[in-house]
């Protein structure tokens, strides 16, 4: 009441020594590297006792690869508050193509001569593989059976398509030779003679072949009436 007064003094002390808490998105398969996720600071959860904290992609390592498309990605995210202190997370994500390329052989075909047997042409194969890229194709045999004559059997036709990790897939082609064409004989000229004993004898090289699939004509006399 007469105006006298002390003072004192209390000392508060700001000192954050709590990092923020940060969760990263849910590890995640893929099959393909095209596939694989862009990286997401929406997906992530960052918090601080005091306050926002800020979030940002801290990089990727791969590991475990065996090909393009099998392989493992370790993504880092960091969070960081108003006070420099700092929380990591990994969100890692698989690749891991399992999936065969697919395959499409010619069309099954019917030929007349073995020497009209197609040659092996890659170019007719369709393949394709669900990661894209390139898809390797090739000739793995022909198999010839139920051969009766040099022009009349089947042969089977094996390709495969193999995909950047190694995967595989097959198909075969079927052609058929089927020489169903007689070959053509032209006989010597008609003739008049005025005996018997003229009768010109058996003369085979005066009998003129051809054959639609090419190679050796038997020639046999077969009798006179």
């Amino acid at each position: 009441v007469c105006g006298n007064f002390a003072t004192c003094k209390q000392t508060i002390t700001v000192n954050d020594q709590t990092p923020p808490s940060i969760a990263c998105p849910a590890n995640v398969t893929v099959s393909c590297a095209s596939q694989v996720p862009a990286v997401n600071l929406g997906a992530v959860n960052a918090n601080d006792n005091c306050g926002p904290a800020i979030k940002e992609h801290a990089g990727d390592v791969t590991s475990n690869k065996i090909c393009d498309n099998r392989y493992t990605l370790s993504r880092t995210y960091k969070a960081t508050d108003a006070c420099g202190k700092t929380a990591t997370c990994k969100q890692t994500i698989l690749v891991n193509d399992q999936t065969a390329p697919t395959i499409a052989c010619p069309a099954k075909t019917t030929v007349a001569c073995a020497s009209q047997v197609p040659a092996v042409n890659l170019a007719e194969l369709t393949a394709n593989d669900n990661c894209g890229g390139t898809v390797s194709k090739a000739h793995t045999g022909d198999v010839v059976s139920n051969k009766t004559c040099d022009n009349r059997y089947t042969l089977t036709r094996s390709f495969k398509a193999t995909d950047a990790c190694g995967k595989t897939a097959t198909c075969t082609q079927i052609i058929k030779v089927d020489d169903q064409t007689a070959p053509a004989i032209t006989c010597p000229a008609n003739t008049t003679v005025s005996c018997a004993s003229e009768v010109p004898p058996v003369s085979l090289p005066g009998v003129t072949l051809s054959d639609n699939c090419g190679g050796p004509v038997t020639k046999a006399f077969s009798g006179d009436v």
